[in-house]
């Protein structure tokens, strides 16, 4: 088996992040699994086929190229054959199917659907005997007929087939076993989902929960079958600790997207009017793939509640002068982030912004002649803005200076180390997080626990160092990240917290995972990890636990200095935080969102 590829994990990304939209055509289903997610929603609906055309027009006109018609079981709707046809006639490239394959089995109601224009059916197959299979899925006969349709739809050649297998307890010890006859089958692509409690996976917990450390053996004999040039296997929800040594399967964290929009309705009425979540459950967060998002929502609302906040981003200067919300900063800001592209934008926004500002230059602006009353906050990206805002100035400088940690700028830090310990009053260094793989793969610094030691060893005095677990960071001093509050995850007519934009910002900044080794590291409790794609970048081994030596007692010590206590985390039974409130100016919400279901 081969290694894995890194082009190879690019191509995987951008197949991930295809603009995808999901319609959901019925909550019924014909089959009664004893993991189903849905079973908590209303069952035996039908949606109308004119929300359903509605729903697949949406898509596209928000760009969607690709469209999953989903269920309960899709195949149940009367109008099913004429959605798929209606698809391909809105221009979607691909019109897919998630399905039990019950229908499926008669020939001619696939061929039916194939010449309608269906292009690619996921079957879910969840046993390598009927006996398991249709125990699982609580339908006798289930086997036979998802067999004969995977069987069926490989010989007639023109959809693309993959198999997806919700992995439980009952099912993980023989899941080669599965995998196995599926290839037997001719199936070449698989979706690996772990089971997660909700519904009626959370009701069977008992006989469907299992500990993955138990089972990494067969686990990970399935997963490396992504190694062969001929076999494409995701993993959906698995929980990234137990990925170590095949970080390329951990799951493209843009489908936290797609598993938050599937709860928007829940979500903004959490936001809105602090609903709890029905899920909200110690003994299932612990369990939840999203668990970690609800963690990133908590902690933006918890700092809005406490005025914890110190910058509102603004973006790109705008041409129309800047209107702060309500005329006030918001939630405890203190300074405005700007973009500006050159001195003159700079200039601009001294003058029109009534705030201290924190700067993001495209350009190596001058700092000479600007006004020292006014003190800047600078984000150094170049080798060129680190020459002009550290090289350049004297010792006394007013401006402060971030700069953004990336292979480009390593090499001048470690040259000019003495200059940094100089000027370690007003200079900070700071990790950015990338939304893509591939931006992390370009920018990132390598390697950074060495580049760290390396730094050490020829400063005299240890700089402040942010969006790194401390173990990354030897011998530098931990500070927590700028507490940046972006003006684009409020809506601009309602000034509250959007659900999709909150989702996205953790996808960016909040994503953040850790080894299994750290559950023995003597900081973990006060330990976010680091991000999710620094991580399928290089690998959860380059996290270090640390304890028994003077770094680990140094950084316990540091980190309870900014943490007296442990980090919230709802998979350890965080309380819910409640509402979020409004930007200055704007009204509480008075009705809550409808979920049509």
């Amino acid at each position: 088996m081969r290694a894995p590829d890194q082009e190879q994990m690019l191509r995987r990304e951008a197949i991930a992040n295809e603009t995808k939209h999901w319609v959901r055509a019925v909550t019924a289903c014909n089959s009664r699994c004893l993991f189903c997610l849905d079973s908590d929603t209303p069952r035996g609906v039908f949606l109308s086929a004119e929300d359903v055309r509605a729903d697949l027009r949406l898509g596209r006109e928000r760009g969607a190229t690709r469209v999953v018609i989903s269920g309960g079981e899709a195949s149940l709707h009367p109008e099913f054959m004429a959605f798929v046809a209606y698809a391909k006639e809105l221009g979607y490239r691909k019109v897919q199917t998630v399905t039990n394959g019950y229908f499926f089995g008669e020939p001619a109601f696939l061929e039916q659907a194939l010449d309608a224009g269906l292009g690619e059916i996921t079957y879910s197959l969840h046993g390598h005997t009927a006996a398991l299979h249709d125990r699982l899925t609580g339908t006798p006969g289930a086997f036979r007929r998802i067999t004969r349709a995977i069987v069926n739809s490989i010989a007639d050649g023109r959809p693309i087939v993959n198999v997806d297998v919700c992995i439980n307890k009952q099912n993980v010890g023989v899941l080669d076993k599965i995998v196995e006859l599926s290839m037997a089958l001719g199936v070449r692509e698989f979706d690996l989902l772990h089971v997660i409690p909700q519904a009626s996976a959370f009701d069977n917990r008992d006989e469907l929960f299992y500990d993955p450390k138990e089972h990494l053996g067969v686990l990970h004999k399935v997963f490396r079958l992504a190694r062969h040039p001929r076999v494409t296997v995701w993993t959906n929800r698995f929980p990234v600790p137990y990925l170590e040594g095949l970080e390329d399967l951990i799951q493209d964290p843009h489908k936290m997207l797609d598993e938050i929009n599937g709860r928007r309705f829940m979500v903004q009425r959490y936001l809105d009017h602090g609903a709890p979540f029905d899920c909200r459950d110690p003994e299932r967060c612990q369990h939840c793939f999203i668990a970690p998002m609800c963690t990133t929502l908590d902690e933006t609302v918890t700092r809005q509640k406490e005025a914890r906040f110190e910058v509102w981003d603004i973006g790109e200067l705008p041409e129309a002068p800047v209107a702060l919300p309500d005329g006030q900063l918001p939630f405890g800001c203190t300074r405005v982030g700007v973009q500006v592209e050159d001195r003159a934008g700079l200039l601009r926004a001294l003058e029109e912004i009534p705030a201290p500002l924190r700067v993001r230059s495209v350009s190596a602006i001058s700092l000479e002649d600007l006004p020292a009353e006014t003190p800047l906050e600078l984000i150094a990206v170049t080798t060129e803005q680190l020459e002009r805002w550290i090289a350049d100035v004297p010792e006394g400088c007013p401006h402060t200076v971030e700069v953004q940690l990336s292979a480009d700028v390593a090499p001048w830090l470690l040259a000019n180390a003495a200059l940094l310990a100089r000027h370690a009053d007003r200079v900070r260094l700071h990790q950015p997080s990338h939304e893509l793989l591939r931006d992390a793969r370009e920018q990132d610094l390598r390697f950074p626990r060495r580049f760290f030691a390396a730094l050490a060893e020829a400063t005299v005095a240890p700089l402040e160092v942010s969006g790194l677990p401390v173990c990354l960071a030897p011998g530098m001093r931990y500070r927590e990240p700028t507490a940046v509050l972006e003006r684009s995850l409020f809506g601009a007519e309602s000034g509250r917290l959007q659900v999709d934009e909150v989702a996205r910002l953790h996808v960016r900044s909040g994503y953040r995972a850790k080894s299994l080794r750290c559950r023995e590291c003597v900081v973990e409790a006060r330990c976010r990890g680091a991000h999710i794609n620094l991580l399928r970048d290089q690998g959860l081994g380059i996290l270090t636990p640390l304890g028994g030596d003077a770094e680990a007692d140094a950084a316990d010590a540091r980190l309870r200095e900014v943490f007296p206590e442990p980090l919230p985390d709802v998979a350890k039974g965080a309380p819910p935080v409640g509402a979020s409130p409004s930007l200055p100016g704007f009204a509480a919400p008075t009705e809550a969102v409808r979920d049509p279901l």
